[in-house]
């Protein structure tokens, strides 16, 4: 027979539990502006923070010997469909007849390399954020445009990823889209920047009589983490694809993050800025609140989640 006292105690520890559970979804509510429309969505997107909270502890009890630490973010009170939202559809990459670029010897690169401080000069925009919508592959794109033109000693502006979301012709818009087509249309049409076409969240009707503020003659592609290396020191940043549906993505917050459960087929787009020893610095477009103000460190040498089932490509001005 359970014991009275032992009740009480279990009474006393629930009340606690869901009173601290409470007092986190407040104070979320209020750093992320959240709003909902009825009382009874609100409870329910509380017991979604509540399931969501769980896993981000077990998450850092599980990591803790490898320093990698996972919070709560703007997507604590989503379902994993809803979350999902944020990502592009998994499909095959188009990896064929993407002219290679030539290999550099590892033993001439650099240790590590931040394409944010490049003796002292920066060629990586401000952190964006996306929303959900499925547009990573159109803010990859402009991101890594951006950089290339800095690098070759041109302004470093801001350009328009609702100009690739709206008119690269063949995408699923916030569904989805090939950063190989948005650098296709960055090579016939040209990008303006952002503040003359905005983002707005879901795609538009695409206007073409903005004036042109970067164009490319082309792209190459890597095959291999070395050759990323290489050519990531020697020209510049990178659009890279891997598998982000995984809550430990979604919560990441810092350290070299190596998910052993991750897929390899691509559901995210983004960019890579540098690497260290053991892992590539990669820029995302979840707004600085995510990850380290915006980046994530991700393990280098094993395929991260299959950051080379598509081959990383190189925007050429």
């Amino acid at each position: 027979m359970i014991s009275p006292k032992f009740l009480l105690l279990l009474w006393i520890w629930t009340i606690t539990i869901e009173a601290r559970y409470t007092d986190e979804f407040q104070h979320f509510m209020k750093k992320f502006s959240k709003q909902y429309p009825t009382e009874e969505e609100m409870s329910r997107r509380s017991d979604i923070f509540a399931t969501n909270l769980e896993l981000i502890e077990r998450f850092n009890r599980e990591d803790a010997a490898k320093n990698i630490t996972y919070a709560i973010n703007e997507f604590a009170d989503l379902t994993d469909n809803e979350w999902k939202q944020f990502l592009m559809s998994s499909k095959p990459g188009k990896n064929d007849n993407i002219p290679k670029i030539k290999p550099f010897s590892s033993k001439t690169l650099p240790v590590s390399v931040d394409w944010r401080n490049d003796n002292g000069t920066n060629h990586v925009t401000n952190i964006k954020y996306q929303g959900p919508c499925g547009s990573c592959w159109a803010f990859a794109t402009a991101a890594a445009i951006e950089s290339a033109v800095s690098i070759r000693g041109g302004a470093l502006e801001n350009l328009s990823a609702q100009e690739l979301l709206d008119c690269t012709p063949i995408s699923d818009k916030c569904g989805g889209g090939e950063p190989s087509e948005a650098l296709a249309y960055a090579r016939d049409h040209g990008v303006t920047l952002a503040r003359l076409y905005p983002y707005y969240f879901i795609s538009t009707t695409c206007k073409t009589d903005l004036p042109v503020a970067a164009k490319i003659s082309g792209w190459v592609a890597a095959e291999s983490e070395d050759e990323m290396a290489g050519v990531l020191a020697n020209n510049g940043p990178m659009i890279v694809c891997a598998n982000f549906a995984t809550n430990k993505n979604r919560f990441y917050h810092s350290g070299i993050a190596e998910d052993a459960e991750c897929g390899i087929e691509p559901t995210h787009a983004l960019i890579v800025i540098g690497y260290g020893p053991d892992y590539w610095l990669l820029k995302n477009s979840y707004s600085k609140i995510w990850g380290e103000n915006g980046y994530m460190r991700v393990k280098r040498g094993v395929n991260w989640c299959g950051i080379m089932t598509e081959k990383p490509l190189l925007p050429i001005l």
